[in-house]
């Protein structure tokens, strides 16, 4: 086994995609894992491409056997059954030399009284996994509002938002650094929070409210009813204020330019 090879999953996606660039610039041996090799194709040569699907046992057992870290984001599926998908995890990981995993989260920990889908999930895999967890509670992404720069989310209601580059750069250290025990759990929620209203303004254009639909309304009323809970901002987190992990520098480079 090399020396903390690190393996990241979701490595074809936004999040993994960056947090295996930033490990690549500095140097770590590597391993990304995806569904489509063509999505990891800018990692030729740079890191070891391993090409499957995170429902299949045997391949993410194999996958799993050269690392020492391991960084987890899991497919919107697994949510269904955390519980089991959780202990499906530690039977894959027993017998690796896995010690040290960082797992994305969200920094809405309940919505409508209940434990939202990534925290449910910590919780299962705290009970089932021997190894350390740290888990990144994350405001929304920037690039969320590529899917829309108008929702049913009230023009003044303000969240956690923050750049995936500051997310990435972050977990990143971590997987190398090693420098977690036990469970922990650790906010990443940006530099401030954002009403829709104010992103919208910042992108040049005026918010529209839209209406529910009975596809939706189920995730944006709580928000909307003021019944939900945040992760809070820890007086001890200071993030580097990099130009990349700004929402100027989203607007600028990765904000879709048909919305």
């Amino acid at each position: 086994m090399e020396s903390n090879y690190i393996l990241v999953l979701g490595a074809g996606g936004n999040i993994g995609g960056k947090v295996a660039q930033e490990l690549v610039a500095q140097g770590a041996q590597v391993g990304v894992v995806g569904r489509s090799r063509s999505r990891l194709s800018r990692f030729e040569g740079k890191a070891e491409i391993l090409e499957g699907d995170f429902s299949d046992d045997v391949f993410l057992h194999h996958a799993l056997q050269k690392a020492s870290s391991l960084f987890l984001t899991v497919p919107n599926d697994v949510f269904s059954d955390v519980s089991a998908t959780a202990r499906r995890l530690a039977r894959l990981l027993q017998g690796t030399a896995v010690t040290h995993i960082v797992n994305i989260s969200n920094s809405i920990i309940r919505r409508a009284g209940k434990p939202t889908g990534l925290v449910a999930l910590e919780e299962e895999l705290n009970k089932c996994l021997p190894q350390h967890l740290l888990h990144l509670r994350c405001g929304n992404f920037f690039e969320n509002l590529n899917w829309g720069l108008h929702t049913p989310y009230l023009p003044d209601l303000k969240l956690p938002y923050i750049s995936s580059y500051e997310v990435a750069h972050t977990a990143a250290q971590h997987l190398l650094q090693q420098d977690f025990t036990g469970k922990q759990a650790k906010a990443l929620l940006g530099e401030r929070d954002y009403s829709m209203a104010e992103l919208a303004a910042a992108a040049g254009v005026t918010y529209q409210q839209l209406p529910y639909t009975s596809e939706n309304i189920h995730f944006y009323k709580p928000f909307n009813e003021s019944d939900f809970e945040v992760e809070p901002r820890s007086a001890k987190y200071e993030p580097g204020r990099e130009e990349r992990f700004t929402l100027k520098y989203f607007l600028i480079h990765d904000l879709k330019q048909n919305l």
